[in-house]
């Protein structure tokens, strides 16, 4: 499908999307494995940013389209675009707000791009987790907290909860993440906690979110069933919001502005979880990366921009070349949360059927994002990925850390060899004529190989930054608003006018079959 990105395009724009679309004729004849023949391909087709490989060799490109995507990165004035967020402009059209999450990495108090509040918020938060840490913040009965439960969902989960995961820490605080309404999993967790020693962080926007408010109440009350009733709780909670009223009497609130969107927002308070579990120097370290991440973004040249050679190849695969898809596939087992993020940080962001001017678009927006562990996956999806008949792109993650001395360094290369070879296979497919039909792999696949030297804090807040650029490039060349989310909305509001219909409050606006539905529920509850 070839796109129509943006109504009322210039001539620049209309003639980069035919040269584009004759590009993809003119690939879609070359096999990828004549591709790869290039003997200058991998010099021509990689770069190493701030301890990141970017390996795109397997793009199903070559340098007449790169040149052609580059053009219409200039006819779509994308440079132009990423400055203007950085200064703040209201990109959030449907809000009318700005998105300054690059604000909240900048480390200096007297940069244009920063507002004085954010680095005073961000002070408080890391005092408050460097004296849990240190045990000057302790719960009712003097104990030093041992473990800390961070309720939310969505934004306020995937990005923390991904960091924690991937970093090792001194253990001097054990991180929880409660994030689904299943209480069965809520319940597992608190069995094995104690309440004196429990720190729990409630994380909304909005203060609204169904699921997180229950957990919260929930836990709430499991301390007063366990605490003697003159103790004073306060200090076992932590708030986190961008609400002004919320009242919670004499418990932590800790604030997020309104222009930092939930999917973007690891960087700011909502980030406590790392900082508690890192330390606030390590957290730093985060954001000095993603710092470093956003001015190589914001002063290179096109040409030499990788979140801007992500979201072509991104845009190039999608809409030229028909891959509906998009694996993000970790070969670490640190970064097994990587695609969650990344499904979140895509889909919730360029998931759209409306562009910025409030039209109907006409063409495919963000594919459908989803991948896994590796090894496991090569054992569950690729078959259907090498021999399967849709189309598809990826991002092949992996990292070259020096191994702990128990560690078969064997095995390790034996991981990489896989990422590599995987990727190559993709591609290229296999030699049709040497085996049988049942085993031929057409390969006409696109990858990108993304080695990071060490996963560390700098170079992890490097990589997450670099792809929070890519969705917000794609999302201006299809020209949708990548900051707001009002499918998430309605399916909350709709949800919660069946849950009072279950408790027999509220039939309006519920249609026939629904309503049987609902009585059938109602039903198998009166049995028990």
């Amino acid at each position: 499908m070839t796109p129509n990105l943006t109504p009322g395009s210039t001539k620049a724009q209309k003639l980069a999307r035919k040269t584009l679309a004759r590009e993809a004729n003119r690939i879609r004849e070359i096999s990828g494995a004549d591709l790869l023949r290039n003997p200058g391909r991998f010099a021509a087709n990689h770069q190493h940013v701030l301890g990141i490989l970017f390996d795109w060799s397997n793009q199903r490109i070559d340098s007449d389209s790169m040149t052609a995507l580059e053009s219409l990165a200039e006819a779509w004035n994308l440079d132009e675009f990423l400055q203007a967020v950085s200064r703040g402009a209201k990109v959030n059209s449907s809000e009318g707000r700005s998105a300054l999450h690059m604000a909240l990495r900048e480390p200096r108090v007297e940069s244009s791009q920063n507002e004085p509040q954010f680095v005073q918020d961000r002070c408080e938060f890391l005092d408050f987790a460097d004296s849990v840490r240190d045990g000057a913040v302790r719960g009712f009965n003097g104990n030093a907290f041992t473990d800390v439960v961070h309720i939310g969902i969505g934004g306020s989960h995937l990005g923390p909860a991904l960091v924690c995961d991937a970093l090792t820490a001194d253990n001097r605080l054990s991180v929880h993440f409660c994030s689904n309404a299943d209480r069965r999993v809520l319940n597992e967790l608190l069995a094995k906690l104690d309440p004196a020693r429990t720190l729990f962080i409630v994380a909304s926007k909005s203060y609204a979110t169904h699921e997180t408010l229950e957990n919260a109440r929930f836990v709430k009350d499991w301390m007063y069933e366990r605490v003697d009733s003159n103790a004073d709780i306060a200090q076992h909670f932590v708030h986190i919001t961008s609400k002004q009223d919320l009242n919670v009497g004499m418990e932590r609130v800790l604030r997020i502005s309104r222009s930092i969107g939930g999917r973007f927002s690891l960087w700011s308070a909502m980030g406590l979880p790392i900082a508690l579990y890192l330390g606030s120097k390590r957290f730093l370290d985060l954001l000095k990366g993603a710092h470093e991440m956003d001015r190589h973004v914001l002063g290179s040249s096109l040409s030499n921009n990788v979140a801007v050679r992500s979201a072509l190849l991104g845009l190039w695969n999608a809409n030229y070349l028909g891959a509906t898809s998009h694996l993000v596939l970790p070969y670490d087992s640190r970064l097994k949360l990587l695609p969650a993020y990344c499904q979140q940080l895509e889909m919730e962001s360029n998931g759209k059927s409306v562009g910025s001017d409030n039209q109907p678009v006409d063409y495919n927006t963000s594919p459908v994002v989803w991948g896994g562990l590796e090894t496991d996956g090569q054992h569950a999806w690729h078959q259907f990925l090498h021999q399967g008949t849709q189309n598809y792109s990826a991002d092949i993650v992996a990292s070259l850390d020096a191994l702990p001395a128990s560690t078969n360094l064997e095995s390790h290369q034996w991981i990489l060899a896989n990422a590599v070879g995987q990727s190559s296979v993709m591609l290229k497919g296999n030699n049709a004529n040497s085996v049988e039909a049942h085993q031929v792999i057409p390969g006409n696949h696109g990858s990108t190989l993304i080695f990071l030297d060490k996963l560390d804090a700098h170079t992890l807040g490097s990589l997450l930054a670099m792809y929070e650029h890519k969705v917000a490039y794609l999302g201006h060349l299809w020209g949708v608003n990548s900051f707001d989310q009002w499918g998430v909305e309605e399916g909350k509001r709709v949800s919660g006018i069946l849950a009072s219909s279950l408790r027999g409050e509220n039939t309006e606006d519920v249609d026939e079959s629904t309503i049987q539905l609902l009585r059938t529920i109602r039903a198998r509850f009166k049995t028990r």
